[in-house]
C-alpha cells in the first residue's frame, strides 16, 4: 500500500522524542567521552614538571620499562581490558541484531501514530466545520449557483460522513479528491496541484487519520439496519410497511440520509444522481447531477443484465476500465458499495467485511434503479 512513510529523522525525533535506540547510542557516546576525560585527567596528574637537558627529557632517550615489567602485570592488564571489551562486543552485537525486527515494527507504529496525530490536527483545523468534529457528517453553508454561474441562494449542503469513506474509496482515490476537490460542491481543493495549501505529505496524513477512525463493520451494519427500519421496515418481498417514507427497500437505500441526515448522505446514491439532493431540495429521483441520469431505461441499456449492474455497484468504477455497454470510467469516482478497495493492501487497517451494503441491499438498489 503506498504510504508517505518517508520523512526525515530530525522531524520524527522532534515529534516523538529520542527513540530507545537513539538513547542507548547517546549513553554509550557519553560514557566514551567520560572515559576520555578521565584518561586525560589521570595522565595529567601522573605527569611531573621536569627541568633538565634534552638528554634527560626526550622521550626517546629516557629508559623505559624492562621486559620483565612489560610482560608482567602491565601486559596482563592490557590483555584483560581487551578481553573484556571483546566480550562486551560479542554479547551486545548479537543482542542488538536480535532486537532489530522488533525495533523495525515499533518504528512503523511510531511513524503511523505520528502521521495520525498530524492528520488529526489538520482535520480539526480544516475539515471538521463541514464534516463534523468526529467525521460523522455535517452541514456546509454554500452559495447555490445557476447554470450561468449566477448566485441563486445560500443552501445548507449535507457534507458526508468520512468515518466510512475508506469502505468505498481507495486511499489513492481519497487522495485525488483531497488534491483537486469536488467540482460543483463546497469541497475545495486542498492539494498544491489543485491550488490548495497542503503538501502531498499533509494529504496523506489526513488519510492516515481517516483510516484510523473507520467504523467497525458490525456498527455500520447496525446503523444501516436501524435507518432502514425507520424509513422503510420492508418485508421479505422488499416492500416497505404502510406509512413508511419509501415504498421499497431499494428506494430507501437509494435515498438513505435524505430525511434525518443519516451519515450526511454517505450511503446514498441520490446525493450524486439526484439534483438538489445534497441541500434538501431533491428534483426527479435519479435524474442526474454529479452522476449521470438513471431514468428512462438508461440503466437497462447500460447494463442489459441485472448481474452486470450488481457487479458494477459492488466494485465501483475502475479508472480507465470499461463497464456495461460502452461505458469507460475516466476518473474512477463511482465508489464500490460491496467490496472494500483497501482490504487487500499490506498494512491496511481495513478488512473485507467493511463494506457499505450487503449483496441483498445492492440487489434491492439495482431493482429500484431499473424501475426508474
Amino acid at each position: 500500500m503506498p504510504s508517505p512513510y518517508l520523512v526525515i529523522l530530525a522531524q520524527q525525533e522532534a515529534d516523538e522524542g529520542l527513540s530507545a535506540t537513539t538513547a542507548v547510542g547517546w549513553t554509550v557516546f557519553g560514557l566514551i567521552i567520560i572515559a576520555f576525560v578521565v584518561a586525560v585527567v589521570l595522565n595529567t596528574l601522573r605527569g611531573r614538571k621536569e627541568v633538565g637537558a634534552e638528554l634527560e627529557l626526550a622521550a626517546n632517550r629516557k629508559p623505559y620499562l624492562s621486559d620483565e615489567e612489560l610482560e608482567g602485570k602491565k601486559l596482563d592488564r592490557t590483555l584483560g581490558v581487551g578481553l573484556v571489551t571483546l566480550g562486551i562486543i560479542g554479547v551486545t552485537l548479537p543482542l542488538y541484531w536480535l532486537g532489530e525486527p522488533g525495533r523495525q515494527e515499533e518504528a512503523v507504529v511510531v511513524f503511523d501514530e505520528s502521521f495520525v496525530r498530524r492528520g488529526t490536527a489538520l482535520y480539526v483545523e480544516a475539515c471538521a466545520d463541514c464534516h463534523g468534529p468526529a467525521a460523522v457528517g455535517g452541514v456546509a453553508e454554500t452559495p447555490l449557483l445557476n447554470d450561468r454561474g449566477e448566485f441563486v441562494e445560500l443552501v445548507a449542503w449535507q457534507s458526508p460522513a468520512l468515518d466510512t469513506v475508506l469502505y468505498r474509496y481507495s486511499r489513492e482515490e481519497v487522495f485525488e479528491i483531497l488534491q483537486w476537490g469536488r467540482p460543483q460542491s463546497p469541497m475545495p481543493a486542498w492539494g498544491e496541484l489543485g491550488g490548495g495549501p497542503w503538501t502531498d505529505q499533509q494529504l496523506w496524513n489526513v488519510i492516515d487519520y481517516l483510516e484510523s477512525i473507520q467504523l467497525p463493520a458490525s456498527e455500520v451494519r447496525d446503523q444501516v439496519a436501524a435507518e432502514l427500519e425507520r424509513t422503510c421496515d420492508a418485508g421479505d418481498d422488499g416492500v416497505c410497511a404502510p406509512g413508511m417514507e419509501y415504498e421499497t427497500e431499494g428506494e430507501a437505500l437509494f435515498n438513505m440520509g435524505l430525511t434525518g441526515g443519516f451519515a450526511g448522505g454517505a450511503f446514498s446514491c441520490g446525493r450524486c444522481h439526484t439534483n438538489g439532493w445534497s441541500w434538501g431540495d431533491p428534483g426527479l429521483p435519479g435524474g442526474g447531477f454529479l452522476g449521470p441520469s438513471l431514468r428512462g431505461g438508461s440503466v437497462i441499456r447500460q447494463f442489459p443484465s441485472v448481474q452486470s449492474q450488481i457487479d458494477f455497484i459492488a466494485e465501483g468504477a475502475q479508472r480507465g476500465q470499461p463497464y456495461g455497454v460502452g461505458g469507460t470510467a475516466f476518473d474512477g469516482t463511482m465508489p464500490g458499495y460491496g467490496i472494500n478497495p483497501n482490504a487487500a493492501d499490506d498494512g491496511s487497517r481495513m478488512s473485507e467485511d467493511q463494506v457499505m451494503y450487503t449483496d441483498e441491499q445492492i440487489r434491492a438498489v439495482v431493482e429500484y434503479e431499473r424501475s426508474l
